[in-house]
């Protein structure tokens, strides 16, 4: 007997042990953000019942709610959990897990996953809205309407469900962000600033009807009675884009549908003018809306919210730090798109010269910066350079518009500490090469030097661990600054 009880504790050991390291390989191999910068990751990072709105949706979502001016102007707690090419069926399934273990003030469903013919969901459909989900009885109800959906058998079904086979190939692709979330503030925006031009659509006063494919009204009804049964307000949104006339009569549809119960239903569609959009200036393709277009579309949704439900302001409360961080993200998304229009050096440095509070800049004079004269000196000695010290060139480091750090000349080697992680600044002699000097501008081991002679320029916030910009400008061609390229994070 007593044999028997330690080979079960063994057995009990064993398959706790192997169901550890399958959780942890499964945290590292995952898809980690499928929702625009918010999805189930940090969702379920978020530590109590502190949100007080959830949108949902898809693409038409996560690029249109712009979270920071949502918190920066109202102070609204939101987040947008969503997935790219979202259905309306997988929104349902979204917002069931939500719902069964957190109290929203309102939930916002973005619509246009209701619009369309029959659902047919694709294996990167499945991908991006399941994986992520922690293990439930509602995701095994999901697995297996995807199951149903798309005529796949149960060996399928038991791959999507455990997850690894699905994930287990991506060891060649890992990075160190599968590892450690560098971003865990991000509230489901990341915005775009880039702009086309498009035509206003004539469906903008089209209001006919066209009804919703059973399929889909299907989804949108269960919402509905879901939103009703847990008690949490429920609010329909259709964000603006360059629709065609179908769509917007399937979202007349929905508005009649809505409105028969008791549901709200905003249409942006039909607010063109209302909420100021300019069809030159706020759009980034035709499907979405860029950050100028989205502020107008929040702006108009806040006041709405603000109107008709008791929404508190959250800013000067404690446990928040995440939304402020992601404010403080978005705004030097900002700062950056600024650099980068800067139309050349003098501008450039300009612009440092105007930075607020709380940032470090890293400013390296290196190889033969001063091989056309005084370039540079001008707008350096607003910085507070002095000939001197550009003469001898080397690197300076400052912090709040003060210089902090300087390392004269070259060859020189030193390591500064920062809130989660290091600065590394490095200069030697390259003898292979006359004599050449080698300059590195490491931050967390990521080199940010772009040019060998002239100015490299590094603008850093400690505390989100943001390299806002990095550029420079080689002295032999011309004055137009280099920067380096930043994935879309």
């Amino acid at each position: 007997m007593k044999k028997r009880w330690i080979y079960s504790v063994k057995i009990l050991l064993f398959l706790g042990i192997v169901l550890i390291l399958g959780n942890k390989m499964l945290s590292v191999l995952n898809y980690k953000d499928m929702g625009g910068g918010g999805g189930w990751q940090r969702y379920y990072q978020i530590k109590g019942d502190i949100t007080d709105v959830y949108f949902f949706g898809n693409s038409h979502a996560h690029c249109t709610i712009d979270q920071g001016y949502l918190w920066d102007n109202y102070g609204i707690a939101g987040y947008t959990l969503s997935a790219g090419s979202q259905g309306i069926d997988s929104t349902y399934f979204f917002i069931e897990e939500v719902l069964s273990n957190r109290k929203p003030k309102v939930l916002v469903v973005e619509v246009y996953g209701a619009t369309g013919g029959d659902i047919n969901n694709s294996d990167a459909d499945v991908y991006r809205n399941s994986l992520g989900m922690h293990y439930s009885g509602k995701l095994w109800k999901f697995t297996n309407y995807f199951t149903k959906n798309m005529n796949r058998d149960s060996e399928w079904r038991n791959q999507v469900l455990s997850k690894l086979p699905v994930v287990h190939s991506r060891y060649m692709e890992l990075t160190k962000e599968d590892f450690e979330d560098p971003m865990p503030f991000m509230r489901g925006y990341r915005g775009s600033f880039e702009t086309i031009e498009c035509e206003r659509p004539v469906a903008e006063n089209n209001k006919e009807i066209l009804k919703i494919h059973p399929d889909r009204m299907k989804w949108l009804e269960q919402i509905v009675e879901l939103a009703a049964e847990k008690n949490v307000p429920l609010i329909f949104i259709a964000a603006p884009y360059c629709i065609n006339s179908e769509e917007q009569m399937n979202f007349n549809a929905i508005e009649e549908y809505a409105k028969n119960n008791n549901v709200p239903f905003i249409n942006f569609n039909h607010l063109y003018d209302e909420i100021g959009l300019n069809f030159k200036e706020d759009f980034r393709d035709v499907s979405h809306v860029n950050n100028s277009g989205a502020v107008k579309v929040t702006s108009y949704l806040a006041e709405y919210l603000k109107s008709q439900y008791k929404l508190p302001d959250r800013r000067e409360e404690e446990g928040y730090e995440l939304w402020i961080q992601n404010s403080l993200y978005l705004e030097n998304k900002k700062l950056q798109h600024e650099f980068v229009l800067a139309a050349d050096i003098n501008e450039y440095l300009q612009l440092v010269s105007e930075l607020g509070k709380n940032k470090t800049v890293i400013l390296a004079l290196t190889g033969n910066y001063g091989a056309l004269g005084d370039v540079y000196f001008e707008r350096l000695l607003q910085l507070g350079i002095s000939r001197e010290d550009y003469e001898s060139g080397g690197i300076w480091i400052f912090k709040d518009g003060k210089i902090v750090l300087r390392l004269e000349g070259q060859n020189y080697s030193q390591c500064l500490p920062v809130q989660d992680g290091e600065i590394h600044l490095e200069s030697s002699l390259n003898e292979q090469e006359e004599g050449n000097e080698v300059v590195k501008l490491l931050i967390n081991s990521v080199d940010y030097r772009l040019v060998d002679n002239g100015v490299n320029i590094v603008i850093y916030d400690e505390a989100i661990n943001q390299v806002i910009d990095a550029a420079g400008d080689d002295v032999y061609l011309g004055t137009e600054m280099i920067h380096k390229e930043f994935s879309d994070s």
